[in-house]
């Protein structure tokens, strides 16, 4: 994949953070942009993760399914 420019104003706060980031993580600043897009992508991944596991938990029919899995399995246990 060719990388693509990408221009970015910033005003005085955000590129005072960014050398921050910069200089804690130890890479240029255009490397921690990267850097914190796929932290934030990564954190994004999680969060949908969690709800579509709450929404599967908190479904009735789900919860049926999970109760008789774990019925047949106990029944297997037992021979």
């Amino acid at each position: 994949m060719t990388p693509e420019t990408i221009s970015l104003r910033l005003d005085d706060e955000t590129y005072r953070e960014l050398e921050e980031l910069a200089a804690a993580w130890r890479v240029t600043p255009v490397e921690a942009i990267g850097m914190a897009v796929h932290e934030a992508y990564v954190r994004e991944q999680y969060r949908r993760a969690a709800a579509k596991l709450d929404e599967w938990r908190n479904d009735p029919a789900s919860r049926a399914e999970v109760a008789d899995a774990r019925a047949e399995v106990e029944e297997r246990r037992a021979w």
